[in-house]
């Protein structure tokens, strides 16, 4: 207790910093909410801190590449004030009625106040496990370290690329922005900003879902069957049904683990596993452990802690998939992360820097339903912005929530025409998406004229579609829940359930799926590049009459997968869009409703829909990236879907345990869902606890001094002061290179001065530089990588001097690291001639072995 009190003391004030901060960007755009989000019953409080953070980033990063503004504290503070003149204005001229703040108050105090609480507490408990274990240097994080230390110091945007000099970065870093522009404002270093910023979003993902949870349940109340539309009624029935619902959201989202640890883990650590146990989950983890030979002891003593397992045992929850050879043999791992695994690991990836903006582009598109009209040309405008603001943020998301937008209007012109979409309609989606992305294109126009991905068309997945243990480890929970929803509004519609419909769309989509993947193989037919990787695995075979009946034998095993995602997709179709009076109903004048479900389950069914055509499509297809394999893919989809399913079975829930409007299962039905919950609970919440007390405790060796600095990339003190004191010398406006070894990807002594300081180098991550900038790489990089090996590797100066030159390097960094990598080995003849460099540059910074060298004359003095 006193080594959390001491850094209570120390680091305490940069908490309360950001949490004022995020707290006021929520009340900044307040009034704006009030006008254009009423179709929520909290009209967006707990969507607010989002929000507000989202449109102050987008105005300060728009004002600041068109050279309105400086990137600097001044900045910020302008796009806030002007963030917040629009919003009051708004108040005032934007059309509809708002209540009166007693009126808000006293019907919404009691979710305001919670909500409070749970950014507060979700905020610094992340805080607080980040100050155990501050790691920056583990996996990609040197990478979103380096993004936020060269947006801090860049002068305008596009920021400069700190890992390549005299570039600015091709990466989408709206997230790196906010990160760097709370940074700025509270007055905090990039590796002080790193750990506030993934703290922070811990708390802002906890609070959209707990609100989105809460309005699902609680614009129930507001549905009437009699006129299949929003009642406009008071609200204070059922208060905390709704807060229930907003809670176990919150759960499923973020503190929800899939079942890796518990039916995987756990019996392999204790060695209680047979190995049939753990083929039958098709060995998930082999790349960290060697299965083979693996025999249980029968006398094993049962360890439930984790202080002796494999280290980073967490990680096998993430690479539960695999990829295999039409022999068996593992040939890769599809990245299966899932909310709570992200924060666990700590990286402020693209990912989970967009989780909490994503869940806000939900509620806003349950806003849009529940306003029960077309949205007004504010709303649209809003929604273009907050699309655009994800494709910035992370590109993959900006078609699965501008796809979900357009399906919400369709959902509510669905119920609005009592299960009835003309051509009309059809019309008036097109155009909606069209505007939605033209808005998104205009406004971030900067960012998208000079983005430039590694993006490359479609692969087709032939022979590793997901096999369904395996799936259920990845994502069991909030399918479980979720599936539990479609069956009971199936149960519930079966008088009006469109089997017909459901099962064209069903049997069309796999119809759709099934000839993309031929064709794509087809195509792949006619270039000898993509022929070996689509269909490499022919030729070992000899040729397709030896593979196709391990081809058919893998595509019926693995496929009992894809025909139970299909048959929630026909289920969800045949309930949304009804089945027609007949005949004979019209002439007995049968006055039955024919859309039969609310609009809080409509959406729902509309968001178990988004995540399992997610999970559908890579069985089929995926985008063909630097990494020729599914991996990104079911990575980015299957993330998203964990987010709409976990949401939707919160909702779930509800309607099956408590929803007292409509005929509730069976009590021995719902005994067994809420038995089932219970184990779901207790199973999910296993990981985040043991997984946080490992890292934190077991993995660090019980620290003595807590902080979330970490700025240092865990190297040594003398690196860490020779990049300091460089630091000191170059002032925020002085436009200087740095060289230093460049070789090694996820390595953070590699690129360190820019990482830490946002100083460019020369190059820092090449294999990262060249997935960022994809077919670009070559022209922009040049021979770079070998010109620092000719630099370092000289042995006369005027053969360095030549590459200092060609460049304009002004600093050599020269290191334990640099000497690790040019001393003589396989690329290099003799050693390291710093002497050569003592005698014809300044030595500037001296700390050890560390040194660094003045190798241009200062123009400035």
């Amino acid at each position: 207790m006193e080594l959390v009190l001491n850094w209570i003391s120390r680091e305490g004030s940069i908490f309360l910093t950001w949490w004022l901060l995020v707290s006021i960007a929520g009340w900044t755009v307040m009034p704006l909410a009030w006008r254009l989000l009423g179709g929520l019953p909290d009209r967006g409080y707990t969507l607010s801190k989002a929000l507000g953070l989202m449109l102050i980033g987008f105005t300060y990063w728009l004002l600041v590449s068109l050279g309105l503004l400086g990137n600097g504290v001044g900045g910020v503070i302008a796009a806030w004030l002007i963030v917040l003149v629009v919003a009051v204005v708004g108040l005032w001229l934007l059309p509809g009625r708002v209540p009166s703040w007693r009126e808000y108050w006293q019907e919404n105090r009691t979710v305001m106040l919670t909500t409070e609480v749970i950014f507060f507490v979700l905020f610094f408990t992340w805080f607080l496990y980040r100050a155990y274990i501050p790691d920056t240097y583990s996996t990609e994080k040197p990478m979103e370290l380096m993004f936020i230390s060269s947006i801090m110091r860049s002068d305008t945007f596009p920021p400069n690329d700190a890992w390549l000099a005299g570039y600015s970065i091709s990466y989408y870093y709206f997230g790196y922005v906010i990160a760097a522009m709370l940074s700025m404002v509270s007055g905090v270093s990039s590796g002080i900003g790193f750990s506030a910023m993934i703290s922070m979003l811990f708390g802002l993902v906890g609070t959209t879902a707990f609100g989105l949870g809460y309005n699902l349940v609680r614009a129930r109340t507001m549905w009437s069957d009699e006129d299949c539309s929003p009642a406009e009624k008071h609200l204070s029935q059922a208060r905390y049904k709704p807060l229930a619902a907003g809670f176990l959201a919150l759960f499923c989202v973020l503190l929800m683990s899939n079942l890796e640890m518990p039916l995987v883990e756990v019996p392999y650590e204790t060695r209680l596993a047979t190995e049939d146990y753990l083929n039958f989950w098709g060995q998930p983890r082999t790349s960290f452990d060697n299965l083979a030979g693996y025999t249980s002891d029968p006398n094993a003593t049962l360890s439930l802690t984790p202080t002796n397992w494999s280290y980073w045992w967490w990680f096998g929850a993430a690479r539960v998939l695999g990829d295999y050879d039409l022999a068996g043999n593992q040939v890769g791992e599809p990245i299966t992360e899932f909310p709570a695994f992200s924060f666990i690991l700590g990286d402020t990836h693209p990912h989970v820097l967009s989780l909490p903006f994503v869940i806000m582009t939900l509620g806003l598109a349950l806003n849009l339903l529940l306003t029960w009209r077309s949205p007004n040309r504010y709303q649209v405008v809003l929604y273009g912005l907050v699309i655009g603001g994800l494709i910035f943020m992370n590109t993959w998301d900006g078609p699965i929530y501008l796809a979900a937008l357009v399906g919400t209007d369709a959902l509510r012109r669905l119920m609005r025409q009592r299960g009835r979409l003309h051509l009309s309609d059809w019309l008036a989606l097109i155009l909606f998406g069209v505007e939605l992305l033209a808005i998104a294109v205009v406004a971030y126009l900067p960012f998208l004229i000079a983005f430039r991905s590694q993006a490359a068309g479609f692969l087709p997945n032939l022979i590793n579609p997901a096999y369904l243990p395996r799936l259920f480890l990845v994502i069991g929970p909030p399918l479980i829940l979720a599936g539990s929803l479609v069956l009971v509004e199936a149960w519930r519609g079966r008088r009006r359930m469109n089997w017909s419909l459901g099962l064209t769309v069903g049997l069309g989509l796999l119809a759709i799926m099934v000839i993309f993947m031929l064709m794509l193989t087809l195509l792949s037919s006619f270039n000898p590049m993509l022929y070996g990787r689509v269909q490499g695995f022919v030729d070992q075979y000899g040729g397709w009459a030896g593979v196709l009946p391990l081809f058919l034998e893998r595509r019926l095993t693995h496929g009992v997968t894809s025909l139970i995602l299909l048959a929630f997709i026909v289920l969800i179709v045949a309930r949304l869009f009804p089945r027609q009076r007949t005949a004979d109903e019209v002439v007995s004048g049968a006055e039955a409703p024919i859309v039969t479900y609310s609009p809080s389950a409509g959406f729902a069914l509309l968001l178990v829909g988004i995540g399992v055509t997610l999970l559908f499509i890579p069985d089929f297809v995926f985008l063909r990236d630097a990494f020729w394999s599914r991996s990104n893919t079911t990575f980015k989809f299957y993330y998203q879907a964990w987010v709409t399913l976990g949401l939707a079975g919160s909702y779930g829930t509800y309607t099956i345990l408590a929803d007292g409007k409509l005929r509730l299962p069976a009590l021995p039905l719902r005994l067994v869902y809420g038995a089932v919950l219970a184990l779901l609970i207790v199973m999910g919440s296993l990981y985040i606890i043991a997984a946080s007390h490992y890292r934190a405790v077991i993995e660090r060796g019980s620290p003595s001094y807590l902080s979330v600095d970490g700025g240092s990339l865990g190297l040594s003190n003398d690196i860490v002061q020779s990049v300091q004191c460089l630091a000191e010398l170059v002032g925020p406006d002085d436009d200087v290179i740095v060289a230093e070894a460049a070789r090694d990807t996820y390595n953070p002594s590699y690129g360190r001065v820019g990482t830490m300081t946002g100083i460019p180098n020369l190059l820092g991550w090449p294999g990262h530089e060249s997935q960022w900038r994809g077919a670009t790489y070559g022209e922009t990089a040049g021979s770079r990588q070998g010109d620092l090996q000719q630099l370092y590797s000289a042995t006369a100066w005027n053969v360095a001097q030549q590459i200092i030159d060609k460049y304009g390097i002004d600093y050599v960094v020269i290191g334990s690291t640099e000497r690790n990598t040019y001393e003589p080995r396989e690329n290099s003849v003799v050693p390291l001639q710093e002497d050569m460099f003592a005698a014809n540059s300044t030595l500037v910074c001296s700390y050890g072995n560390e040194h660094i060298y003045r190798v241009r004359p200062n123009t400035a003095d």
